[in-house]
């Protein structure tokens, strides 16, 4: 692991996996706050379900779960949901959300109508 975790990205090992690490310091930066600002809101999300919301890959929002939680930032519940792999996994909070927030439902896209025709008496002129 890096001297540097959870604080920046880390490998188990040299070679490919510590220049992916290193590659990845900026962007795994990035993802943290968001995260972060996401559940300072009070929500109560599996990593999983934070990614689905960040429209984000798993396997970039899992390790900075992680990497949050070892800092401290979020707390694992002792509660567990299922992921879409059918395991379950920690409901997470940010330390200073005591109070639990529902995530608002996405609202459906207004479906286009017809355009509207130019004269009343359109189909009197093409018929």
């Amino acid at each position: 692991m890096s001297q540097n975790y959870p604080n920046a990205p880390g490998s188990k090992g040299g070679g490919a996996s510590r220049d992916a690490a290193d590659q990845t310091v900026s962007r795994a930066s990035k993802l943290r706050s968001a995260i972060e600002s996401l559940m300072e809101k009070g929500y109560r999300l599996t990593a999983d379900e934070i990614a689905a919301h960040m429209k984000e890959s798993v396997l970039a929002i899992r390790p900075r779960v992680s990497e949050l939680v070892k800092t401290g930032v979020l707390i694992k519940l002792k509660d567990r949901r299922k992921n879409v792999s059918g395991m379950t996994a920690h409901i997470l909070r940010h330390r200073d959300s005591l109070t639990a927030v529902d995530l608002p439902q996405p609202t459906a896209k207004p479906r286009r109508s017809a355009p509207q025709a130019m004269h009343s008496d359109q189909n009197a002129l093409f018929g």
